[in-house]
């Protein structure tokens, strides 16, 4: 949840033409791509400190993250700083970005980090 968070204030801080313009969208979408294995090292890094299994913890993150854009886009759109065809631009961005962090987590090798002693999944 604090990733949505922090990706809604990223967007509320971008002028209407960031999300508007195609050349700025589709370096939003590359940035979005970019950021899906990051995230996806950083949220098993974090499984391994709470000692959880990293696949599921990946997949429950991103539900939860999705959920929270989800319905701060639906209740609360102003979180994000656009609307209209701006804010569906910014949806559909979160939605990639969550595509990009799911296929990251099924390509990015398992063993790209190393493992706190004692776990196993």
């Amino acid at each position: 949840m604090l990733f949505a968070l922090g990706f809604a204030l990223f967007f509320s801080v971008l002028p209407s033409d960031t999300v508007s313009e195609t050349g700025s969208k589709i370096g939003l979408y590359v940035l979005a791509a970019a950021l899906g294995p990051v995230t996806v090292l950083i949220l098993r890094f974090l499984a391994d400190r709470l000692r959880l299994d990293r696949r599921r913890f990946v997949v429950i993150a991103s539900a939860g993250a999705v959920t929270f854009d989800g319905l701060f886009v639906g209740l609360w759109p102003d979180v994000y700083g656009h609307e209209g065809a701006d804010l569906a631009n910014v949806a559909a961005l979160i939605l990639f970005g969550l595509a990009a962090i799911l296929v990251s987590d099924q390509i990015v090798p398992e063993n790209s980090l190393p493992r706190r002693k004692g776990h196993h999944s």
